[in-house]
C-alpha cells in the first residue's frame, strides 16, 4: 500500500468553524492584481461610469456628473474562486462623500464589501473570499456634484505560511483552519478550540465611552501598530500623580473566568489589572514575565508576540469581578492596582485586544466592535477514504499540546463510524487512554501513563490489530492488550477530538503539531521509539 504525504491542513480535512478565529500566523501577499492603482501618469485600466475623471497629483479625481449621484470609475480584475484577497485603498473627499464597492463579477454581482458613504479622508482595507474568476471594483463620488480623490488601489492574494511571511495576529474566516506560530516563528500546529464568547464589547477601542477613566487617564487612539499589523493600538496615560489611574469597564467578568489584554511598554514597563479589592495581577512588559498576583487569581501568564507586544492573561478567578481595570505602572505592585503604586503624570502603556470570557482557561482572542462576540468551535475530521485506511491493522501517532486543566477531559484523535459504537480513540482524563469499542462493546482500554501538565508536549502512539492493541506515551514502555476485535465500518478520523457525535464537547483546546497514520500495526518497540 502506497504512502501519502500532505503538507497542508487544508489538503484533505473537513474543517468547520461557523465564525472567524484569530491565530498568530505568517502572512504575505501575492502580486498586484489591480491595473494602474497608483494613477502615476494616466487613467489606463479604469472605465468611466457616469463621471468625469482626471489625474490630479498622481491621484484620480472622480467628479459626479451634474444631477447624477453615484458617479464613478470601475475595473474588473482576475481572481480565483475560494481564495482570499486583501483590498486596500485611500480616499479623500473634496466635496460630498466617497464610496467604494467590491463585488463579485460585475456591478450586478454579489456585494463582497462596501465602504459606507463617508466624507472623511482615510484608508479602507478588508479581506474577502472571491466567489468567481473575476472581481469588480468601483470608486464613487457618491453625491451629486461631489469630487473625491482616490489613490493606491490594491488587491493581492493572501498567502499563508510562506518563508518571507510576517508574523501577525490574523483573523481567519469562517471554516478556515488556523495554523499558529509562536513569536520566534516556530510552528505550534493546528489550533483547535471550543466555542467561547468575549464579553468586552469594545476590545480594540479604549477611547470609546465603554472604557471609563478612573481618576484621570488620557487615552489616545490608533497610535501604535497592533499585533494584527494595523494602526489600531491605543495609549493610556496617567493624567495625575495618583495611585489609581487606568481604564476600566463595568461589565462583569464571568465567575471563574479569564481576563486577557495585549500590552506593550511605553513610558513605563508594568501593567496592573484587576477588580477593586482583593483580585489583582501585575505584568512586566520589559522582561516578559509575570509579577505579583492576589490569591484570588489561580493563574497568570505573559506570552511574547512580535514587535514588543505581550498577551497578559489571568484565569482561575475565584470571585466575580464587577469591573476590570487596566493600569500603567512604573513599578511592580503588591496589592490592588486601583490603590497601590503611585503614577507620575504621563506614565503610559499601549493596549489592544481586551477579552473577558467564561471558562477554566483562556482561549484565543475574539475581536468585538460594540457587542459581545462568539467564536464557534473548531471541528476537524478526515475521511478514511482519503488516506488508505486499513480495516484490519494500523497505527496512529499524534503530537500535541492541550490548554485544558487536568480535571477536564479532552480527546486527540478518534477513528470511528460517526458514533461511539465503533471507535479507536485517544482521550485524557487523569490518565492518557486508548479506548477501542466494537458494536458498542469495549474491547480495550489502555492507560499509557498519567496525564502530563497542562500545555506540556504530548507524543502518543496507538497500534491496533485483532487481539493486539498497544499504546505508548512520551517514550514510555508500551502497554498492551492481547484480546479484542477491531471495529468495522470506520469512516473518519477525528482530529483534536475523539467522540464523533458531539466533537465540540471534547475538543483538545490546543495545538495538533502533527498526526500520522500507518496502515499496519507497528511493533511495540517502534511505537515507543516514535514517541521518544
Amino acid at each position: 500500500m502506497g504512502t501519502k504525504n500532505f503538507n497542508s491542513a487544508t489538503d484533505l480535512i473537513t474543517f468547520t468553524r461557523a465564525s472567524g478565529g484569530t491565530a498568530l500566523r505568517k502572512i504575505s501577499y501575492g502580486s498586484e492584481l489591480v491595473t494602474n492603482g497608483t494613477f502615476d501618469t494616466d487613467l489606463s485600466g479604469w472605465n468611466n461610469d457616469g463621471t468625469t475623471s482626471a489625474i490630479v497629483g498622481n491621484q484620480i479625481e472622480v467628479t459626479s456628473v451634474s444631477g447624477v449621484s453615484g458617479s464613478g470609475v470601475n475595473q474588473t480584475i482576475t481572481t480565483v474562486a475560494g481564495k482570499r484577497y486583501k483590498f486596500s485603498s485611500d480616499h479623500a473627499p473634496q466635496t460630498g462623500r466617497a464610496r467604494i464597492e467590491v463585488k463579485d463579477n460585475n456591478n450586478f454581482g454579489s456585494g463582497l464589501e462596501t465602504l459606507s458613504q463617508t466624507s472623511a479622508t482615510g484608508t479602507y482595507e478588508f479581506v474577502f473570499v472571491a466567489l468567481s474568476n473575476s472581481t469588480y471594483i468601483r470608486l464613487e463620488a457618491f453625491d451629486t456634484s461631489s469630487v473625491v480623490l482616490f489613490d493606491n488601489i490594491s488587491v493581492k492574494e493572501v498567502l499563508y505560511d510562506q518563508p518571507d511571511g510576517t508574523l501577525q495576529l490574523w483573523n481567519h474566516g469562517n471554516n478556515e483552519p488556523r495554523i499558529e506560530y509562536d513569536a520566534t516563528g516556530a510552528v505550534k500546529g493546528l489550533l483547535i478550540e471550543e466555542a467561547r464568547t468575549n464579553v468586552a464589547k469594545y476590545s480594540e477601542d479604549f477611547t470609546n465611552a465603554y472604557w471609563k477613566s478612573y481618576t484621570a487617564v488620557t487615552t489616545t487612539g490608533n497610535v501604535a501598530i497592533a499585533p494584527d499589523g494595523n494602526l489600531t493600538a491605543d495609549r493610556i496615560a496617567a493624567k495625575n500623580a495618583a495611585t489609581n489611574n487606568g481604564a476600566f469597564t463595568n461589565d462583569d467578568v464571568p465567575t471563574g473566568g479569564c481576563v486577557s489584554v495585549f500590552a506593550k511598554a511605553d513610558t513605563v514597563d508594568w501593567l496592573g489589572f484587576g477588580e477593586a479589592g482583593d483580585c489583582w495581577a501585575y505584568f512586566d512588559l520589559a522582561n516578559g514575565v509575570t509579577g505579583n498576583k492576589s490569591t484570588t487569581i489561580g493563574h497568570t501568564s505573559i506570552t511574547a508576540y512580535p514587535n514588543g507586544w505581550y498577551l497578559c492573561q489571568a484565569w482561575g478567578i475565584t470571585n466575580s469581578w464587577s469591573r476590570v481595570l487596566f493600569s500603567p505602572k512604573p513599578t511592580e505592585g503588591n496589592g490592588d492596582p486601583w490603590s497601590n503604586v503611585t503614577n507620575a503624570i504621563g506614565d503610559s502603556v499601549f493596549l489592544w485586544g481586551a477579552q473577558m470570557e467564561a471558562g477554566a482557561f483562556p482561549s484565543s482572542y475574539i475581536p468585538t466592535t460594540g457587542s459581545t462576540a462568539t467564536r464557534a468551535a473548531d471541528v476537524t475530521t478526515l475521511p478514511t477514504s482519503a488516506f488508505g485506511y486499513n480495516q484490519k491493522a494500523g497505527t496512529v501517532l499524534v503530537e500535541f499540546k492541550s490548554n485544558k486543566p487536568n480535571n477536564e477531559q479532552y480527546g486527540a484523535f478518534g477513528l470511528s463510524d460517526g458514533s461511539a459504537t465503533n471507535r479507536i480513540a485517544y482521550y485524557a482524563t487523569s490518565v492518557n487512554t486508548l479506548v477501542v469499542t466494537t458494536a458498542g462493546v469495549g474491547q480495550a482500554q489502555l492507560s499509557a501513563g498519567l496525564r502530563v501538565t497542562t500545555s506540556e508536549l504530548v507524543k502518543f502512539s496507538a497500534g491496533y490489530a485483532e487481539n493486539d492493541f498497544a499504546a505508548s506515551l512520551n517514550g514510555a514502555t508500551t502497554v498492551t492488550d492481547t484480546a479484542g476485535t477491531v471495529p468495522s465500518g470506520i469512516s473518519s478520523l477525528g482530529i483534536g477530538h475523539y467522540y464523533a457525535p458531539n466533537p465540540s464537547s471534547n475538543l483538545i483546546n490546543g495545538h495538533i503539531k502533527f498526526i500520522k497514520y500507518y496502515p499496519r500495526r507497528l511493533t511495540n518497540t517502534q511505537l515507543q521509539e516514535l514517541t521518544t
